[in-house]
């Protein structure tokens, strides 16, 4: 019986051993997933800066056309949530 006891005892040994080890490589997992994370939120702030530089530098080229091109955009709309709203109360 003493021995069964002493085995059980080692084999929960082996299992904490391997619960610390598979929790050191979640740790290592999530702590390599938030740089990763980082990284991607840092491209995309980039490339939201540049977008807008870009946009930017269009309207100053082309005014005429962006102001064509927004009022345009809001007829759309507008005559388009009129719509709805109109078929909506009958």
């Amino acid at each position: 019986m003493a021995e069964t006891a002493f085995a059980r005892t080692m084999r929960a040994g082996e299992k904490i051993t391997d619960i610390d080890s598979a929790r050191a490589a979640v740790s290592v997992a999530v702590d390599e997933g938030k740089e990763v994370a980082r990284r991607a939120v840092r491209r995309g702030i980039r490339a939201v800066e540049d977008l807008e530089a870009d946009a930017l530098q269009e309207v100053r080229r082309h005014p005429r056309t962006t102001v064509a091109i927004a009022f345009g955009m809001a007829l759309s709309a507008g005559l388009l949530l009129g719509w709805l709203f109109g078929r909506a109360r009958r």
